[in-house]
């Protein structure tokens, strides 16, 4: 599913952020980096996401390299097999929920309308955000903004969801509910959560 062999990763003129990490994580397992700013947690999730380059080893999703390829090579890899959750939502203020979940959809190249209006409608009941379908983003208050982002991330059915301190902006009782939708999705797929909390 995901599998970190010797990776390493050092900051010009700095300690290494990661040292030779080999890890495998597998599907239906929920994993945290939990940690304090500086400790490695997220060069390794950029390191995923194709951020940052590392300095040695190798990353594979789903039995792909992601490593050593072409940008282009790694991009179509992670897009189609990596949900990513932001901590700060990165939603299109000027688009409805509607629309922010559908972009996610076409930018994989599913054009048919009707596929996308089924997906779409899925994930955005999955979240309890269906009825703010038409709803544009910023009139969202920070829960619906990250339901949404959740949304986002799972629509393409990727093998993988990222949430990066995916409550950092949420308070306590939003903070629940984001955490419980992560958590049954993990049930189906790999979820990655990084945090310092």
């Amino acid at each position: 599913m995901l599998e970190f062999k010797n990776v390493s990763k050092t900051y010009q003129g700095d300690k290494p952020a990661v040292e030779d990490v080999t890890l495998t994580f597998n599907e239906g397992e929920f994993i945290v980096f939990i940690g304090t700013s500086g400790s490695g947690k997220t060069t390794l999730l950029n390191a995923i996401g194709g951020l940052d380059k590392i300095d040695d080893g190798q990353i594979y999703v789903n039995g792909e390299k992601i490593t050593g390829r072409f940008s282009w090579e790694s991009d179509r890899i992670r897009t189609l097999n990596i949900g990513y959750v932001f901590q700060d939502y990165n939603l299109v203020d000027n688009m409805t929920v509607w629309e922010n979940v559908a972009v996610a959809l076409r930018m994989i190249g599913v054009t048919d309308a009707r596929e996308i209006n089924e997906k779409v409608r899925y994930v955005l009941e999955k979240v309890d955000m269906y009825r703010y379908r038409n709803r544009y983003a910023d009139m969202l208050s920070g829960g619906e903004r990250q339901r949404v982002g959740i949304a986002r991330a799972i629509v393409k059915d990727p093998q993988v969801i990222i949430a990066d301190e995916p409550t950092g902006n949420l308070d306590s009782r939003n903070t629940l509910e984001v955490m419980n939708i992560i958590r049954a999705i993990s049930e189906e797929k790999l979820v990655i959560l990084v945090t310092h909390e």
